[in-house]
């Protein structure tokens, strides 16, 4: 089964297009990438343009792809599930560790 999306966050629209190997599996990718996050929890801002689409990668190299909220720099991570799919985080702020 193949499946599309449409997300507008910030200034951008993004398309989505999914095929995987079974029906549900599609269902849920276009489930979980067309519905992220859209209430921050650290400041309360809950409008499409106040959200941005980033990503980054850490010195292991992992991927991380995120929402993140223009209005205070408060980020809600895709995770993975080890049985594979994705869910979101809510919305947090990074706090550097002290030495």
């Amino acid at each position: 089964m193949k499946a599309s999306v449409n997300l507008a966050l910030g200034n951008v629209n993004y398309c989505f297009e999914i095929e995987e190997k079974t029906e549900i599996e599609t269902l849920h990718k276009i489930a979980v990438l067309g519905n992220p996050p859209m209430f921050c929890d650290e400041c309360g801002a809950n409008k499409p343009e106040q959200f941005k689409l980033t990503s980054n990668k850490d010195s292991e190299a992992n991927t991380y792809v995120n929402v993140e909220c223009s209005e205070c720099g408060a980020k809600a991570k895709l995770g993975l599930y080890k049985s594979g799919g994705y869910f979101w985080h809510k919305f947090a702020k990074y706090v550097k560790k002290e030495a």
